[in-house]
């Protein structure tokens, strides 16, 4: 019978010591991480056959393209209650988020766009599906 667990625990170190997973998926916060640590570890967490599902930010609400270079870059946080944050971000081009994947050893499945429907609001993400090959 399939179960679901919540863990509230440092990402990165839980998937260093969980058991492998079949479904990994994280909506709008696989940027907020290095991607040069949190890729490794999301891979070797995803049992054979494994997948994973994540958005990131693409463009953000002002339509500022995404990062050619995989590097953080300042972003604005619009905090529901009012006022704003600002946080470092890996806004990255398609292309460098499937090098990262297939850097650490997973199949790019797909990449869907998903654009806000306000037309003020420019803000883009990239939904990825990827793969463990299977063993």
């Amino acid at each position: 019978m399939p179960v679901l667990r919540l863990f509230h625990a440092d990402a990165v170190d839980h998937l260093g010591q969980a058991e492998p997973y079949d479904v990994i998926y994280s909506v709008s916060a696989v940027h907020f991480f290095d991607p040069h640590r949190l890729f490794p570890a999301l891979a070797g967490s995803l049992a054979p056959g494994g997948r994973l599902y994540f958005t990131v930010l693409h463009t953000n609400s002002e339509g500022h393209e995404p990062s050619s270079t995989i590097t953080p870059r300042p972003e604005l946080l619009h905090l529901a209650g009012g006022g704003t944050l600002t946080l470092h971000m890996w806004v990255l081009a398609p292309n460098l988020w499937e090098s990262l994947l297939t850097r650490h050893g997973l199949e790019v499945r797909g990449v869907t766009a998903l654009d806000a429907r306000e037309g003020s609001n420019r803000a883009s993400y990239r939904l990825f599906e990827a793969q463990r090959p299977d063993d």
